[in-house]
């Protein structure tokens, strides 16, 4: 579901997928500052809600590169990289939750753990 749609609602896992930015958050760059300003300050009460929807165990997942085409396409912010990927950068998000938040832990780490 979106993070719109998640408001009020609470579940035992809640996994928030596409920390990256330009996806959370997503901003158009084409308006006047004040207007960026003001979609940027909704898309982190949007953030904030989705996070707190769960009851258990939250999962915040971004990913370290994408096809370079399928970035553009996206609208994902990228810098370096190669000819046919680009590195991602994480969401500005991540970083505002503040010094207790948990250490990242590669995908492939999860995997495992299981």
């Amino acid at each position: 579901m979106s993070l719109h749609k998640s408001k009020g609602l609470t579940a035992e896992l809640v996994i928030v997928v596409g920390c990256i930015e330009g996806l959370i958050p997503f901003v158009k760059s084409n308006l006047p500052l004040a207007e960026q300003a003001r979609m940027l300050e909704e898309q982190r009460r949007l953030f904030y809600v989705a996070i707190t929807r769960t009851r258990n165990i939250l999962v915040l997942s971004s990913v370290t590169e994408l096809p370079r085409n399928l970035a553009y396409r996206m609208g994902a912010e990228v810098r370096g990289g190669n000819r046919t990927h680009a590195k991602t950068i994480a969401s500005r998000f991540l970083s505002e939750l503040g010094p207790a938040r948990p250490e990242a832990v590669p995908g492939t780490l999860v995997v495992k753990a299981q």
